[in-house]
C-alpha cells in the first residue's frame, strides 16, 4: 500500500519538474522567442501586402429553364478551363479578353432556395453564381458574358423558341375569342339577335359579355408579359464590386506568420536542448 501511494506522488514530482524546466527554458530564451514572434508577424504582413489579391462576388439569376443540375456542369467546364489555363477558349465562351479570362478563378453555381423546397416545372429556379477573380474591375463584363453563355446554349435556345411559339399561339387564340365576343356584343346592342317569335327570342345580358371580355384581356396581358420575359435567364442581382479581398486575409496572414516564427524558434531551442543532453550523457560516460 505504501509503495502504491508513493508512485503517484513521484509521477507528480516528475511532471512538476518537467514543467519547471520548460518554464525556465522559455524564460532563458524569452528574448529570442519574442524576436521570432515579431519577425514572423512582419513576414505575415509582407506576405499579405505582396501576394496577389483575390476578390469574390456573386450574382443572383432566375430561370424557368435552367436548373442547378443542368447549369452546374456548364459552370464546372468553365472553371476547368480556368484551372487548365486555357484562357483563349474561356475568353471565347464568355466574350472576355484573354487578360480578363486569365484573372478568373473559382466559379460555382448553386440553388438559392432551401434544399428542402421542391419547385414545380413551371416555377422559376433561383440560382446563385459565385466567382473569384484577381481583377476587381471584371464584374460587369463577366456578368454579361455569363448570361450570354447560358442563353446561347443549344438546349436553352430550343426551349426558349418553344415557349415563344406556345405563348404566341395562346395570344392568337385569345384574340380570336375577343373578336368573336366583340362581334356578339355589337349584334346584341343593335338588336340583330332578336327574332319575331317570342319562343325563339335570344336573351343575353351585355354585362356578362363585358365580364368575359375583361377576363380574356387579362389573360392576354398575362401571356404578353410572359412572352416578354421568356428569355432563359433573368438577372435578379448582379455582381457587386467589393474593395476588401476575399484572400489573403490579414488576420490569417499575421497569425500564420507569427506561428511560423514561434515554430522555428522552438525547433531551434529543442535542437539545442537535445544536443546539450547528448553532450552531458557523453561526459558522464567518459567519467565512468
Amino acid at each position: 500500500m505504501t509503495e502504491n501511494q508513493k508512485q503517484p506522488a513521484t509521477d507528480e514530482i516528475d511532471l512538476l519538474q518537467l514543467l519547471a524546466k520548460a518554464v525556465l527554458l522559455i524564460k532563458a530564451n524569452l528574448k529570442i522567442i519574442a524576436f521570432a514572434f515579431f519577425l514572423g508577424t512582419i513576414l505575415g504582413l509582407v506576405f499579405y501586402q505582396f501576394s496577389p489579391k483575390v476578390y469574390e462576388s456573386r450574382m443572383l439569376i432566375s430561370s424557368d429553364i435552367l436548373t442547378e443540375s443542368y447549369s452546374k456542369p456548364l459552370v464546372e467546364d468553365l472553371e476547368k478551363l480556368a484551372k487548365e489555363k486555357n484562357f483563349i477558349a474561356l475568353s471565347s465562351k464568355l466574350k472576355l479578353t484573354v487578360q480578363q479570362a486569365a484573372a478568373l478563378g473559382k466559379i460555382k453555381i448553386e440553388n438559392a432556395t432551401e434544399k428542402g423546397e421542391v419547385s414545380k416545372e413551371q416555377e422559376k429556379n433561383y440560382l446563385t453564381v459565385t466567382c473569384q477573380s484577381q481583377d476587381n474591375s471584371i464584374w460587369p463584363s463577366f456578368q454579361n458574358g455569363l448570361i450570354n453563355f447560358f442563353e446561347t446554349n443549344s438546349f436553352v435556345k430550343i426551349r426558349v423558341e418553344q415557349r415563344k411559339k406556345f405563348f404566341n399561339e395562346l395570344i392568337g387564340k385569345l384574340n380570336d375569342e375577343i373578336a368573336d365576343l366583340e362581334l356578339l356584343k355589337t349584334k346584341i346592342m343593335n338588336g340583330d339577335l332578336s327574332s319575331k317569335s317570342k319562343e325563339n327570342m335570344v336573351l343575353m345580358d351585355p354585362t356578362t359579355i363585358n365580364s368575359e371580355l375583361i377576363e380574356l384581356n387579362i389573360q392576354k396581358m398575362n401571356f404578353i408579359n410572359s412572352l416578354e420575359i421568356v428569355n432563359s435567364v433573368q438577372l435578379v442581382e448582379g455582381f457587386t464590386k467589393f474593395e476588401k479581398p476575399a484572400s489573403p486575409k490579414l488576420s490569417i496572414s499575421l497569425a500564420a506568420g507569427s506561428s511560423f516564427g514561434l515554430f522555428c524558434v522552438f525547433l531551434v531551442i529543442g535542437f539545442k536542448s537535445i544536443r546539450k543532453m547528448i553532450r552531458l550523457s557523453e561526459e558522464k560516460l567518459g567519467q565512468s
